[in-house]
C-alpha cells in the first residue's frame, strides 16, 4: 500500500522546490530525516509474546532543539513502516511551518493491530515503548512531544504520561505535564483535543467556501471516507448549525452507507459502535463500497481514512467540487495534478488536518504554564475554539492567496508557503 510513498514525496518536494527556486541545501535537508530511533522490546500481542519494534522519526526542527520540541503522533497500525513514518514526519514539519507553530516534525509508531490486543496488553506495550523512548531522552517537553494518531487515543497518551511521571523522580524533567499531548482532560489535557482535527477541518472548509465565493443551491453535500476519530467526528460535527453540511455517505475499510437525502449520523454512529461496522445497517442508507463513495456526486469529499486513497488510477472519477484531505497523504501527488487539471479544489492535508497539532500546541502551552481547575473548563473550551478558528482561517487564507498569486493549485501553494518558512528558519539556525 505504501510502496514508493517516500520517493514520490521527495519527487514532489523537488518539483515544488524547482518552481520556487529553492536552494539545493534546503531540498537535501527536507529529503532526509535528522534521526531515526528504533527500539525493540518483548510484549504480549493477542496472548502471544512477540518482539516489537517502536520507531520514532525526527524529520527537521527549524527551531532551536532543546527549547522547542519535535512534535508528532504515535501510531499503532499494521501498516507502520519507517518509510511511511518518515513521510508523515515530513508532513508534520510542513504543517507546523504553515500554521506558525514552534515545532519540528516527528512521527512514531509500532506495526501492530491494536484491535488484536487486550487493554492490559496495549498498556504494557505503551509503557515498555515509553521506557525505551526515555533512554533516547524522549518524550520531553523541549525535545519531542508525542501525541495521538491512528490506533492510539487519550488513554494511550495517559499511559505514556503516567510512565514518564513515575520515572520523573529520577530524571527531573521540567514541565513534565507537557511531555505528551492529547491526554484526558482530567489528566492535564485540554477541552476540544479529541475532535480538534475534524473541527479544524470544518472550520477551515467554511472559510474556504467564503473566500473562494463558492455558491451552492442547497446545503452543501458531503461524503466522508473513513469513520475513525477524524472521519467519524467530521460526520458528527458537519450537521451542526455552525457548519450546516449534509452528510450523504460515510464508510470504513469494509464499506459504507449512502443516502442522497442525508444520513442520520447519530443513528449510524450508534450502530457502528455496537456492531463494529456498517454491515447490516438498514435504517435509511444503501450499502456502497469505498470506491463507489469516492466517485459519488457530492459538493465536498473528505478522504479521512489512510494513505493513497485518491491516486492516478481513480482521480478522474472524483465527482466532487471540493476535496478536503482529512487523512495524511490520502491524495497522491499524481492525483493532485489531475484534480487541479479538472479544476477540483483540493485542500491538502498539511492545511486541512492541521487542527490536531494546533490544539496539541495549545495543550503544550497550558501544560508549561498555569494549571486550570475544572470550573475553568467552559472558559478554556471557548479559548481553544477561538484560537483554533483564528489559526485555521489564517492557514487557508494564506494558501488561497498564494495559489492565486502563483496561479497554482492549493496543494502546491501550501507546500511552497511551508518550504519558504522552513528555509527562512533553517537559514537563521544554521547560517547557510
Amino acid at each position: 500500500m505504501n510502496d514508493g510513498i517516500l520517493s514520490k514525496k521527495i519527487a514532489e518536494m523537488k518539483k515544488i522546490g524547482a518552481h520556487m527556486n529553492a536552494p539545493e541545501w534546503l531540498i537535501e535537508a527536507l529529503a532526509t530525516p535528522k534521526r531515526v530511533s528504533k527500539m525493540q522490546f518483548r510484549s504480549s500481542v493477542g496472548g502471544k509474546m512477540e518482539t516489537l519494534t517502536a520507531i520514532r522519526v525526527h524529520h527537521r526542527n527549524p527551531h532551536p532543539t532543546g527549547a522547542r520540541p519535535y512534535k508528532g503522533g504515535t501510531r499503532f497500525h499494521p501498516g507502520v513502516t519507517e518509510e511511511l513514518l518518515t513521510v508523515l514526519a515530513m508532513d508534520m514539519t510542513e504543517k507546523c511551518a504553515l500554521a506558525g507553530l514552534p515545532f519540528g516534525g516527528a512521527k512514531g509508531g509500532i506495526a501492530i493491530d491494536p484491535s488484536a490486543c487486550s487493554e492490559i496488553e496495549l498498556r504494557h506495550i505503551t509503557e515498555k515503548m515509553t521506557m525505551e523512548m526515555l533512554k533516547e531522552n524522549i518524550p520531553h517537553p523541549d525535545i519531542d512531544v508525542p501525541g495521538p494518531d491512528m490506533g492510539t487515543n487519550a488513554t494511550v497518551m495517559y499511559w505514556m504520561y503516567n510512565t514518564v511521571a513515575l520515572m520523573n523522580h529520577f530524571r527531573n524533567i521540567p514541565n513534565a505535564t507537557a511531555v505528551v499531548t492529547g491526554k484526558p482532560i482530567e489528566n492535564d489535557g485540554i477541552p476540544g483535543r479529541e475532535n480538534a482535527t475534524s473541527n479544524g477541518l470544518l472550520i477551515q472548509l467554511k472559510e474556504f467556501i467564503r473566500i473562494a465565493k463558492l455558491k451552492f443551491k442547497e446545503r452543501p453535500t458531503m461524503a466522508i471516507q473513513g469513520f475513525g476519530n477524524v472521519g467519524g467526528n467530521v460526520a458528527l460535527l458537519a450537521n451542526e448549525k455552525k457548519f450546516n453540511f449534509k452528510v450523504i455517505a460515510v464508510s470504513d475499510g469494509k464499506g459504507g452507507i449512502y443516502n442522497p437525502k442525508g444520513l442520520n449520523i447519530p443513528d449510524a454512529k450508534a450502530w457502528y459502535d455496537t456492531h463494529g461496522g456498517f454491515k447490516g445497517y438498514a435504517r435509511g442508507g444503501d450499502h456502497i463500497t469505498n470506491a463507489e463513495l469516492l466517485a459519488l456526486k457530492t459538493d465536498i469529499l473528505v478522504p479521512a481514512a489512510i494513505e493513497n486513497q485518491i491516486t492516478g488510477a481513480n482521480a478522474h472519477a472524483i465527482n466532487a467540487k471540493i476535496v478536503s484531505e482529512g487523512a495524511n497523504e490520502a491524495i497522491t501527488p499524481e492525483a493532485n495534478e489531475i484534480l487541479a487539471e479538472r479544476r477540483i479544489a483540493a485542500i491538502p492535508g498539511i492545511a486541512a488536518n492541521v487542527g490536531g497539532v494546533v490544539v496539541s500546541y495549545l495543550e503544550w502551552r497550558r501544560n508549561r504554564g498555569d494549571r486550570r481547575h475544572s470550573v475553568d473548563l467552559e472558559e478554556e473550551h471557548a479559548w481553544v475554539e477561538m484560537e483554533l478558528t483564528k489559526i485555521m482561517h489564517s492557514v487557508i487564507r494564506n494558501v488561497y492567496a498564494k495559489s492565486k498569486q502563483e496561479k497554482c493549485s492549493l496543494s502546491q501553494a501550501a507546500h511552497m508557503l511551508a518550504m519558504e518558512t522552513i528555509q527562512t528558519l533553517l537559514k537563521r539556525k544554521y547560517s547557510v
